[in-house]
C-alpha cells in the first residue's frame, strides 16, 4: 500500500496547489496573468511530484509527473517547456534506463501535444476532461511496459494498478476543476458585462425621467405660442419660462453625468429654511389638490454647505411623494431643528406608510411603492444628492400610519 499512499498524497497536493492557485488567479482582471499564473501552477506541480516521488525498484520512480505536463501542455499550449522542465528534474534523480525512457516517452507526448493543444480546446467540458483521462492512461501504461522492457519486470500488482488508475483519477479531478473553475470565471464575466448594461440602462431611464418634466412644459408652451395669438408681452414670458425648463433639463443631465458621486459646481451657503419655504410653495398646488395639510416648524438661520438647485430637486422629490401618499387628505409636518452641529430636517407624513422591506428597498432604481404611477428614480437621485451633501437619511414607517424621513446635515453657522 506504499506505492498507493504517495501516488494519493500527489493527488492531494496537486489539488491544494490548484486551490490556492485559484485564489490567486481570481484577483488578476487580466487574462495573460491569469493564462501565466496557470503555467506556474503546472510547472510547480511537475516539481511537487517529483519531490514527493517512491522508488518501486531500483532505478524505476513512481510519481504523477505525466498528469501536470499532459494537462499542461493540453491547456496553456507550452508542452516542449514542461517536458523539458520535467526531464531535468528526472535527471537529478539519476541517468539510468528509467531515464531514457522518460525522455524516448515526453519528448514524443511534447510533439503530440502540441498538435493536439488547438483541437484541445474546441472540444466541450466532458470532452476536454475525457481527452484528458484517456491520454494519462496511455502515457501511464506506455511508460510502465517500456520500464518493464529496458529494465527489470514490476512485479507488484499495487503497482501496475495505483500507476494507472490513480493518475487517470488525478487527471480526471483536476481537468474537472479547472473546466469548472473556467465556467465560473466567465459566468463572473457575464454578469459583469450585465451589470454594465443594466447601470447604463437605469442611468438612461433616470435621465429621461428627470428630463420629462421640463420638456413637457417646452413643449405646452410652443403650442400655445403657436395655436393662439398671444400679446408681445406674453409671448416673451412664456419664452422666458421655456427657457428657464431647458436651461434646468441640461443641469439634469448634467448631474447624471457624475451620477455616483453628483459633482457641485458652486460650493454655497444654503438656508434651510428658505429652500424648503420655496419647495413647499412650488407643491401647494399637489397639497391643496389631495386636500393635505402642511405645517412648517422651522428654526430659523439654519445654513448648510451645497448647491440649492440640487437641494431643491432633492426635497422636490421627496415632499411630492410624501402628498402622493396621502391621496385622500391628511397632514404634512415639515420640521427643521439644530443640535451640536447637525441641522435636522424632518418630513412627516400621515400616509399609507411602508412595510419594513419597502423601507429597505426605497431609492434602488426602478423600485416604486406608486405601481405603474411611478418609476422609483426620484427618489434614487434624492439619497444621491443628500449623500453628496455627506448627509444621511432615517427612514420610520408603519402601514396605514404613515412615513417619516430625517435627515441630517452637518452644519457650523448659525444665525
Amino acid at each position: 500500500m506504499e506505492i498507493t499512499k504517495h501516488l494519493l498524497m500527489n493527488l492531494s497536493l496537486l489539488l491544494v496547489l490548484l486551490f490556492f492557485t485559484q485564489l490567486i488567479v481570481e484577483r488578476q482582471a487580466k487574462e495573460d496573468k491569469q493564462d501565466r499564473l496557470q503555467l506556474y501552477y503546472f510547472i510547480l506541480a511537475i516539481f511537487t511530484c517529483y519531490v514527493f516521488t517512491i522508488e518501486v525498484q531500483d532505478g524505476i520512480w513512481f510519481d504523477l509527473r505525466q498528469v501536470p505536463m499532459i494537462l499542461g501542455s493540453l491547456y496553456t499550449g507550452h508542452s516542449f517547456l514542461l517536458a523539458v522542465l520535467t526531464l531535468i528534474m528526472r535527471g537529478f534523480m539519476g541517468i539510468n534506463d528509467g531515464f531514457w525512457v522518460s525522455v524516448i516517452v515526453f519528448i514524443i507526448l511534447a510533439f503530440l501535444l502540441k498538435r493536439m493543444h488547438p483541437w484541445f480546446n474546441r472540444l466541450s467540458l466532458n470532452q476536454r476532461v475525457g481527452v484528458s483521462v484517456i491520454l494519462t492512461v496511455m502515457t501511464s501504461l506506455v511508460l510502465i511496459q517500456l520500464v518493464a522492457v529496458v529494465n527489470v519486470p514490476i512485479s507488484h500488482t499495487e503497482a501496475w494498478v495505483s500507476f494507472i488508475l490513480i493518475p487517470a483519477l488525478t487527471a480526471g479531478l483536476v481537468s474537472y476543476t479547472i473546466e469548472t473553475i473556467r465556467q465560473t470565471v466567465i459566468i463572473r464575466q457575464r454578469l459583469a458585462k450585465a451589470d454594465k448594461i443594466e447601470a447604463v440602462s437605469h442611468l438612461s431611464a433616470a435621465i429621461s425621467h428627470e428630463i420629462r418634466n421640463p420638456l413637457t412644459t417646452v413643449k405646452g408652451f410652443l403650442q400655445l405660442l403657436r395655436e393662439q395669438s398671444y400679446p408681445e408681452n406674453k409671448k416673451k414670458e412664456f419664452i422666458d419660462i421655456a427657457v428657464q425648463e431647458l436651461d434646468r433639463a441640461e443641469e439634469v443631465i448634467n448631474d447624471y453625468l457624475t451620477f455616483a458621486r453628483p459633482a457641485f459646481e458652486k460650493v454655497e451657503d444654503i438656508d434651510i429654511e428658505k429652500e424648503l419655504t420655496q419647495v413647499i410653495n412650488i407643491l401647494n398646488p399637489l397639497a391643496n389638490l389631495n386636500g393635505v395639510e402642511v405645517r412648517k416648524r422651522f428654526t430659523h438661520g439654519l445654513l448648510i454647505s451645497g448647491e440649492r438647485s440640487k437641494f431643491q430637486q432633492g426635497f422636490i422629490n421627496l415632499i411630492k411623494n410624501a402628498l402622493e401618499a396621502m391621496p385622500s387628505g391628511g397632514e404634512l409636518t415639515v420640521q427643521t431643528f439644530l443640535t451640536g452641529n447637525v441641522a435636522h430636517i424632518v418630513v412627516k407624513d400621515t400616509g399609507v406608510g411602508m412595510t419594513e422591506e419597502q423601507v429597505a428597498r426605497l431609492g434602488e432604481p426602478y423600485y416604486t411603492t406608486k405601481g405603474q404611477q411611478g418609476t422609483g428614480l426620484g427618489m434614487m437621485v434624492t439619497f444621491s444628492i443628500i449623500r453628496a451633501m455627506k448627509g444621511k437619511v432615517e427612514i420610520k414607517s408603519q402601514p396605514g400610519n404613515g412615513t417619516t424621513f430625517h435627515i441630517r446635515f452637518s452644519t457650523s453657522i448659525v444665525e
